[in-house]
């Protein structure tokens, strides 16, 4: 949860990470906790079993988190979605990200055939290089029809940037139940925000005359260290009742 875990674990008898860090093994050696899903190397609680060697010769390989979890009380709601935004790839086909699916087909097809090896026999090994990552972007995105958009430039007036601590209080104001009721869930968003730059945009509605307020954050976590860029959303609403 992004309250608790921000001054420390739950003290409970399956996360008594204070006394698990003293006898931690060697920091080189990555551990994957079977609760969490995370390594010890992206500060997750030590509650682990060894890691298999990577057979790219240990190259830090990045994760990719989904997440979707809600919590609801009388006429309170809190809905929040995380999952894997492939910039990169975006960038490889030179898109925007809330393009369409058919977009993304035309692209491909028009930038395989621009950059295909054969026809850049001047450069082959750059050719080879830059067509390998378009097709392997097309992978990434042929099954996408726009719903990874983060409309970052449409609203200058919401853009906020912020490291991750402040993005984690950001969050909690707004999720605070949902990650309380979903500890690992929770927990897990929280290692991915930390280790992140975030951009956020945060908009807020009344309606109802006041009587119901909304509160929606969407937000780019990026250069994360251990984690790749995600795409994540946190919506609140409340139905406040007044006396007459």
């Amino acid at each position: 949860m992004l309250q608790c875990a921000a001054g420390g674990c739950r003290p409970n008898a399956l996360h008594r990470c204070s006394q698990l860090r003293d006898c931690a093994r060697p920091f080189d050696e990555v551990r994957i906790c079977p609760i969490s899903g995370l390594s010890t190397l992206q500060g997750a609680c030590p509650f682990a079993k060894p890691k298999a060697k990577a057979k790219d010769g240990g190259k830090k390989q990045r994760a990719a988190v989904k997440l979707n979890f809600e919590w609801e009380q009388a006429e309170s709601k809190v809905m929040i979605s995380v999952c894997q935004h492939p910039t990169e790839a975006f960038e490889a086909l030179e898109l925007a990200d809330n393009a369409s699916q058919q977009d993304i087909k035309r692209q491909y097809k028009a930038l395989s055939l621009k950059h295909h090896p054969d026809k850049n026999q001047d450069d082959p090994d750059a050719a080879t290089d830059r067509f390998q990552r378009i097709k392997d972007a097309y992978q990434a995105l042929k099954d996408t029809d726009g719903e990874l958009a983060f409309p970052w430039s449409e609203h200058p007036d919401k853009q906020q940037v912020m490291p991750g601590l402040e993005a984690i209080a950001m969050f909690a104001e707004v999720g605070r139940e949902a990650c309380e009721e979903h500890h690992f869930q929770g927990l897990q968003l929280r290692h991915l925000v930390k280790s992140s730059n975030v951009q956020v945009l945060k908009f807020e509605r009344e309606l109802e005359e006041g009587r119901v307020t909304e509160c929606e954050l969407q937000a780019l976590c990026m250069d994360s260290p251990h984690f790749l860029n995600h795409l994540v959303k946190v919506y609140r609403r409340d139905n406040w009742e007044y006396e007459k």
